[in-house]
């Protein structure tokens, strides 16, 4: 008997001092990151002789792991795009970086310079305030670049902390498969906590799903799918790559059996911290930098048409006010052949360009042009082929049915069939944008033309809505406008000869048009004679037969301001496209200021939707955490508990050996 209690007094206080053992490690790895809660269990001995073999384990659920790794990276996600968007959100909401203040003061301008249009003070204003809002046009692109590099930066940085993680997964895989998955050799359970806060933190960076091996390894995969960690220690790694352009990082998956093998990850899946950074590149800040372009490209190329359409201080046709820059095509690293692409706005198409990128594919016989979304993507339908019978060659407008997007591409060299290049003229406009001059009296707000009609005239007919359309030079027997600025063969004269005609010969006596009108509404003169001089007019009122009307260059028209009444009506002119597939015009076109409220609506509509899912997300992994750590945390207050229950059982435990002694001697002394 003696000896059946001093066994189970034996195996009670040594299963008894391993719970005291756990409850201790419990309590002093409270502190300790990624450490889950540990239990040992015991089976009763046959025949009732005491506490058999203990096992401690640690106490997780699987399933709540998994939904904590999950949204653990829709947090990270969230978290990382709202602290990059704030940034953007900050810079555009202040009033001061305000572009359409700006804009407006420009406009100011123009309006007081056509109150005195002579006064070369109120004209040096007009390029004071051109001059500034092209620097703040600059500021704010190079801000909106600031950003983008520090993405970049960042994605540097989370790329190598996750390929850390994973060769870390990878290397502790083989240490627990090292040990086996039998009762005789289990793997230590602090390698098991150090692999799933590596998991855990993996999942931070990217969202990740994990499969059990059968050998007691983790399989880890993207979300995906793509695989990360597989079995016997061989893992993938991330790394990130520029191509086309070398400035706009993108994610790839690197194969570890082929170095030189790369897999695309698609960055709309990615998930976690870098998947926030990607997210915000696409969602933000590449639509504003392109937005910032467009804005200041088609607001440059209008007023410089609008100039080239006015005559300025010395008597000659407007020239360009502002220079805009030509960018280079981004050719792919399996492009074949030698070709090269430059591309710059063509004068008087910036109000077709949308802000979009595009891709030029070489085809046999032309080129294919199509707008790209922010992902990188082809927009379907926005397809533009032009052909192309040698190279090199220069496209625009006309040969693409009136709208190239508002590009005039040249490519030169020797492009191969397939060759691929990816045009993005607005990603740096709106800082490479420069004044093409600095002299007020260059500043056109006289228009060119100037009417008279003859004070013997019979009749009280006046020419009214006199439009300019095209100042450029063409040569005889054309009519048009000479350079620097005249009429050919001007003046002209007009004469009403009766039944509805007006015939207009130039000073040599030579016809220049004749219109015959079937009514007495006498609109767009030279377009009903079907002549094209580069302007047009109407009659009104009733004309007598003779009645004539001159026509000739406004020479020394100085206070003439009609030209800049045309300047300031840009200011709420539609001349900025919203999307590539419909032409533009009508709906598909805004003004300046309202194409700039919409970008900064769209940052803070975008920031403002983030802010609210971050917030979800953080109510959402609380809770989740909470729910893991009443299983897997250390509680204080329930392993204090546990301590005392353990040492008044390891007491008891000790009086039953003591007992078992007592009896022993007994019974020797019996025998005595």
């Amino acid at each position: 008997m003696s000896d059946n209690l001093l066994r189970i007094g034996t195996s009670a206080v040594l299963a008894n001092s391993t719970l005291l053992n756990t409850t201790s490690n419990n309590i002093a790895n409270i502190n300790t990151e990624g450490y889950v809660r540990q239990r040992t269990e015991f089976e009763a001995q046959q025949l009732g002789l005491g506490v058999g073999p203990g096992t401690t384990e640690r106490l997780v659920s699987e399933f709540t792991l998994k939904q904590l790794r999950r949204d653990t990276s829709n947090y990270a996600f969230s978290e990382q795009y709202v602290s990059e968007a704030n940034r953007v959100d900050a810079l555009f909401s202040n009033s001061a970086n305000s572009i359409a203040t700006g804009i407006s003061d420009l406009f100011k301008q123009f309006q007081i310079a056509n109150n005195e249009p002579a006064t070369v003070a109120n004209r040096q204003l007009i390029i004071g305030s051109a001059q500034a809002l092209l620097d703040q046009f600059s500021t704010m692109s190079s801000l909106v670049l600031d950003q983008e590099s520090f993405v970049n930066q960042q994605l540097d940085i989370y790329t190598s902390e996750t390929n850390g993680l994973i060769k870390q997964i990878a290397d502790l895989n083989l240490e627990i498969a090292s040990f086996g998955t039998g009762s005789s050799r289990p793997a230590p359970l602090d390698l098991l906590d150090k692999r799933d806060l590596a998991i855990k933190k993996l999942a931070e960076m990217v969202e990740i799903r994990t499969l059990d091996a059968a050998n007691g390894e983790k399989l880890v995969f993207l979300g995906t799918g793509q695989s990360l960690v597989v079995e016997r220690g061989q893992f993938n790694l991330m790394t990130l790559r520029g191509d086309p352009d070398p400035a706009k990082r993108e994610l790839k998956l690197q194969l570890s059996a082929a170095n030189n093998v790369e897999r695309d990850v698609d960055i709309a899946t990615v998930g976690g911290k870098i998947g926030g950074l990607l997210q915000f590149r696409e969602d933000i800040l590449l639509p504003t930098q392109n937005r910032l372009g467009q804005l200041a490209l088609s607001m440059t190329d209008a007023m410089n048409s609008q100039n080239r359409l006015g005559m300025d201080l010395n008597n000659k046709i407007g020239g360009d006010l502002f220079t805009l820059p030509t960018s280079r095509g981004y050719e792919y690293s399996s492009n074949t052949g030698s070709g090269a692409v430059s591309v710059n706005i063509e004068p008087g198409q910036g109000d077709k360009l949308p802000p979009n990128d595009f891709l030029l594919t070489v085809e046999a016989g032309g080129v294919r042009i199509q707008a790209l979304n922010n992902q990188g993507e082809v927009i379907s339908g926005s397809d533009k082929v032009v052909a192309i019978a040698a190279y090199p060659a220069t496209i625009s407008a006309a040969d693409a049915a009136g709208d190239l997007y508002g590009l005039q591409i040249t490519l030169s060299g020797a492009p191969a069939i397939g060759d691929q290049f990816e045009l993005k003229p607005q990603s740096t406009a709106a800082r490479t944008l420069s004044m093409a001059t600095t002299r007020p009296e260059d500043i056109a707000l006289a228009m060119p033309v100037r009417t008279e009609f003859a004070v013997n005239n019979l009749g009280n007919a006046q020419i009214e809505g006199l439009d300019i359309t095209d100042t450029r030079p063409v040569s005889l027997p054309d009519y048009g406008f000479t350079s620097p600025g005249g009429l050919v063969n001007g003046p002209w004269t007009m004469t009403y000869t009766g039944s509805d005609t007006f015939q207009i010969l130039d000073s040599l006596g030579n016809n220049v048009a004749t219109a015959v009108f079937g009514t007495n509404q006498y609109n767009n003169i030279f377009a009903q004679a079907g002549v094209d001089v580069g302007f047009d007019f109407s009659v009104t009122g009733v004309p007598a037969a003779g009645d004539t009307f001159t026509i000739s260059f406004n020479q020394d028209g100085f206070n003439d301001n009609r030209n800049g009444l045309k300047f300031a009506e840009l200011q709420t002119a539609q001349t900025t496209r919203l999307n590539p597939l419909s032409a533009p015009g009508g709906t598909n076109t805004v003004s300046f200021n309202k194409s700039y409220a919409e970008m900064v609506s769209l940052i803070g509509e975008r920031t403002s939707q983030a802010r609210n899912s971050e917030a979800s997300s953080k109510a959402l992994l609380d809770q989740t955490t909470a729910w893991y750590e009443s299983l897997s945390g250390v509680s204080l207050d329930e392993e204090a508990s546990n301590l005392v229950r353990f040492q008044q059982t390891y007491a008891a435990a000790a009086r039953i050996i003591s007992t078992s002694q007592t009896v022993f001697d007994t019974l020797l002394a019996a025998v005595r």
